[in-house]
């Protein structure tokens, strides 16, 4: 059982590998074989038959959902930053801390 889960990592990695834009990350879902794999392993937990390896597998999977979503709101974070600061997020820390030594 230990092929679809390092499967899906690998597939994982290599997208991020990729060095996808924002928009490609926001978008990126697990692919249909790996979600499949998935809906069938908590399909499967829902009538509590896991066994020892199917349950390492799920909650492998579960991670890298979790990783993917963490991301995911770290994207959504830095776009709305950069929106809000007119895109120049490191100049727009540097001449705020100026600012507020300036005051003192």
């Amino acid at each position: 059982m230990d092929a679809p889960t390092r499967e899906v990592f690998d597939v994982v990695t290599d997208f991020f590998a990729s060095q996808p834009t924002d928009e490609e990350m926001l978008a990126y879902e697990i692919p249909a074989e790996q979600q499949a794999r998935f809906e069938a392993l908590i399909e499967i937990d829902s009538t509590s038959r896991l066994t020892a390896a199917q349950r390492e597998e799920l909650g492998d999977y579960r991670f890298v959902e979790d990783v993917l979503a963490r991301v995911k709101v770290k994207v959504n974070k830095r776009q709305e930053q950069g929106d809000d600061e007119g895109g120049d997020c490191a100049g727009a820390d540097s001449d705020a801390s100026v600012d507020e030594e300036s005051d003192s």
